[in-house]
């Protein structure tokens, strides 16, 4: 049975506070409906009474609807429209819809007839079920080139016959449909009218893995939905289809567990709690290291503290350890895994038979974008590129910090990385003042020592200063 979950928050967040506020004692002169002209900026009285971009969190399975009514004044003179993916799901002031599983921004935009808007967020994040079709959310799988075949992984894939993928229009972005040509293209139909289209493809015959050949000229992030042979269509989340290739970042391993533990029936011998995994993002493959010791037989399960012989109680089914199974063996740590262990308190590893010496996993370290605000000219002025020490603190000492940049036509050219209270001294500067020549590389780096935190932490904010460059992005790895 569908499920409501969302209607709840107009009573929590919208009577209550209002009933406490005294609004419901009737209206007056001053009453917000009342006094609200056609020129006044938009105002969102409920579910939150915070005006402009407040944000909202919702969480909930594919199999509920979410609804929300909202209050917005001027009522008379506004428009509400409901946008996720650059896409209007629905007008008016209430709205309801059954998502299919993913994370979405559904933005609530008022207008009103003078033009002027205000927004308001949720942050929608439904669950897939435990056998819904899925796609591994390793961000290489999600990149998808055009034109060849390719392998995308996931779980439960056996049944899928199609993918379709659905644009996300961006905000600069015109909604467009995509050139009715890539129907000749080996696609199954033509393109819908928001843009998207719909690709047979061929399962593996275990269901970890579709292979699919996109149409060339397609580009851009989409919404990738799989549907199985009775038309029944599952949510997968965000892709990037480009005809770039994936650059791998740094991969570095990160240790759960290490040491030496023998196995048994025992669950709590060796177990990971739900806190150790917190860390670990859904779809990452978890690696257990092993060896495997003379005994009267060799067996592994992956359950939890209150495992059972059921199905629903175990990560992995038992399965017997042979010369073919693989070292490290790899456990998916998928979205039925997550709910598992957040349930249960712990990941267990049973069975007899074998030693297991580390677990871990996988981090690719990349670039982290710290400042991405469009293009800047930069001059002297320290206040026209500064990065917050808030924005800043989730920079390690000892971290690379990369700033994107181009030379301009300019009589000079000149680089300073410092803080809001510049000088010229040397303890006033991350980076010493240096002339930008041909040779200096691009983009320009620098180590983010304990001096520079020290200084960013006691002024406030790094600065980019200078003259005759633009800086287009800073990021860190």
């Amino acid at each position: 049975m569908k499920k409501n979950i969302s209607r709840y928050l107009v009573y929590m967040l919208t009577v209550l506070p209002l009933a406490g506020g005294g609004l419901l004692t009737g209206c007056t002169s001053q009453d917000p409906f009342i006094t609200a002209g056609p020129d006044d900026t938009p105002r969102f009285l409920a579910p939150s009474s915070i005006e402009g971009s407040a944000q909202t969190s919702v969480s909930q399975t594919r199999e509920d609807v979410f609804a929300m009514d909202i209050v917005v004044t001027p009522a008379k003179y506004t428009t509400v429209e409901w946008i996720a993916d650059g896409h209007v799901l629905g007008t008016g002031v209430s709205f309801s819809k059954q998502f299919e599983a993913g994370d979405y921004e559904l933005t609530i935009r008022a207008t009103t007839q003078a033009g002027k808007e205000a927004y308001r967020t949720v942050r929608l994040s439904v669950k897939a079920l435990a056998d819904d079709p899925a796609i591994n959310n390793k961000e290489k799988n999600r990149w998808l080139n055009p034109g060849n075949v390719i392998t995308i992984e996931g779980s439960n894939l056996s049944g899928v016959r199609a993918l379709v993928f659905t644009p996300v229009i961006e905000a600069e972005q015109e909604e467009e449909p995509l050139p009715e040509s890539r129907a000749d293209e080996g696609l199954d139909t033509q393109p819908a009218g928001d843009g998207s289209f719909q690709v047979p493809c061929q399962p593996a015959a275990d269901g970890n893995s579709v292979t699919v050949t996109l149409p060339e000229g397609v580009e851009g992030r989409f919404r990738m939905s799989a549907v199985r042979e009775n038309g029944e269509r599952f949510g997968c989340g965000l892709v990037t289809i480009t005809t770039e290739e994936y650059v791998e970042g740094d991969v570095v391993e990160v240790a759960l567990w290490e040491g030496s533990q023998a196995i048994d029936w025992n669950a709590d011998l060796l177990k990971l709690t739900a806190e150790q995994l917190a860390d670990v993002p859904v779809g990452t493959e978890i690696k257990v290291y092993y060896s495997v010791p003379e005994a009267e037989y060799h067996s592994m399960r992956v359950t939890t503290p209150w495992w059972g012989d059921n199905p629903e109680d175990n990560i992995v089914a038992q399965f017997d350890i042979t010369a073919e199974t693989p070292n490290p063996y790899i456990i998916v740590y998928d979205d039925h895994c997550k709910a598992l262990v957040d349930e249960r308190g712990a990941m267990s590893f049973v069975g007899f038979g074998y030693t297991i010496e580390k677990i871990a996993y996988d981090m690719q370290v990349g670039e982290t974008t710290l400042w991405e605000e469009g293009t800047v000219t930069i001059d002297w002025n320290a206040d026209l590129l500064k990065v917050t020490s808030e924005q800043m603190a989730d920079v390690p000492v000892g971290a690379t910090i990369y700033i994107y940049y181009d030379m301009i036509d300019a009589e000079y050219h000149s680089m300073r990385v410092t803080t809001p209270w510049w000088g010229d001294n040397p303890e006033d500067n991350l980076v010493p003042q240096f002339d930008i020549t041909e040779d200096t590389p691009k983009p320009y780096e620098f180590t983010y020592d304990q001096n520079c935190k020290a200084l960013v932490d006691e002024r406030g904010a790094m600065s980019v200063v200078g003259f005759g460059y633009s800086v287009s992005k800073i990021t860190f790895k």
